[in-house]
This record gives C-alpha cells, sequence and structure tokens, in this order.
C-alpha cells in the first residue's frame, strides 16, 4: 500500500554497515532518544537506560573490546578476519552508538528493548540516518572493565547495542512476502 509513510518506512529501512564520518547534531540524536521513550513496555515499566556514545576513541575502544572477547569465545572462521583488523569491525566507524541496558531480572526486558530498538531505527530511518542492530556488542556483557568503563550497575546488562550514521551506502527495498510464513490461518 504505497502512500502510507509508516509503511513505506518500514519497507524501505534496511541495517546499514557503512558511515560517513559526519557527527550527528545532538539535536537528532536528542529527536532519537525521544522517540524511543515512546516505545511500548510491559506494564509500563520502560526500564531502558541509554548510553550514548560518540566519542570515536570509545567506540573504538570498545570494538577492540569485543573482538577480543569474541576470539576467546572462538567464533566462526568466517569472522577471524574481522576479529584480527584493526579497524572498527564490530561498530562499522558509525559516528554514534547508544547502548541499551536494562535490568538482569526483568523477564520482559529483552522485548521491551527490542521494540525500542525498531522504533528508534524507523525514527532513524526517517531523520535520513541508517542503523544497525550489532548483537557482537552484547559480548560486553562478560568484560567487567568494559562494564565499569561505561558506568553500567551490576544489575543492569547490555540488551541492544545500537549504531547510528549518514549511510555512505545504498540498499534497495526487498521484495518479501508474507504468505509463505503463514502457518495456519483460523
Amino acid at each position: 500500500m504505497p502512500g502510507n509513510p509508516v509503511l513505506d518506512a518500514i519497507r524501505e529501512r534496511r541495517s546499514i554497515r557503512k558511515y560517513q564520518a559526519k557527527p550527528i547534531p545532538k539535536e537528532v540524536i536528542d529527536q532519537l532518544l525521544s522517540a524511543a521513550v515512546m516505545s511500548p513496555s510491559a506494564m509500563h515499566k520502560e526500564p531502558w537506560r541509554f548510553i550514548v556514545i560518540t566519542d570515536r576513541k570509545m567506540i573504538n575502544e570498545l570494538s577492540d573490546r569485543v573482538k577480543k572477547r569474541a576470539g576467546i569465545i572462538g567464533h566462526a572462521p568466517r569472522f577471524a578476519e574481522r576479529f584480527t583488523s584493526r579497524e572498527d569491525t564490530i561498530f562499522y566507524g558509525a559516528p554514534l552508538l547508544i547502548i541499551v541496558i536494562a535490568p538482569k531480572e526483568n523477564e520482559w526486558a529483552h522485548i521491551d528493548c527490542g521494540i525500542l530498538a525498531q522504533t528508534m531505527f524507523l525514527a532513524a530511518h526517517s531523520l535520513g540516518l541508517g542503523s544497525c542492530y550489532i548483537g557482537f556488542g552484547r559480548m560486553l556483557n562478560s568484560d567487567a572493565e568494559a562494564l565499569k568503563l561505561l558506568g553500567i550497575p551490576s544489575d543492569m546488562e547490555i540488551v541492544a547495542p545500537l549504531i547510528f550514521g549518514y549511510s555512505s551506502e545504498e540498499k534497495p527495498a526487498q521484495k518479501r512476502s508474507f504468505e509463505d510464513k503463514i502457518l495456519k490461518r483460523i
């Protein structure tokens, strides 16, 4: 149904892994965060908290820490080059990393923060930004020094490491169908 801006944004938004070095203005970051907190949450608990990182040195250090953790765990050989590169191959050189954290004991926090991430991704798309969820970033949960460096309380954990920036790649919308995904209509 073309012409519906929300449905168009859902269809057009892609995960972006190539960014311009251009910084994102604070006002735009605040718009992302403002959209994020409008997300629904179980029992309206809003379990999320944000660590907003624009400092390139910090993002690079976190990337290096993730690569080190991944090497220790021994991920598949297809990632070996990524984990030994001196480049930021984890956060893709994005100028903005927002780490969404939530209480470890909240059984719904991962779902709530997943919904929040999608809200932020759609807001980012509407603001001309690319975005991507970086699952490898959750490896920082097992790095006590990184958690201390980021100021993450011991009762909280990293749920959603999200990157944002001005895209330097074009990714066309994909054609997808839901029909083959329906198990049953009742």
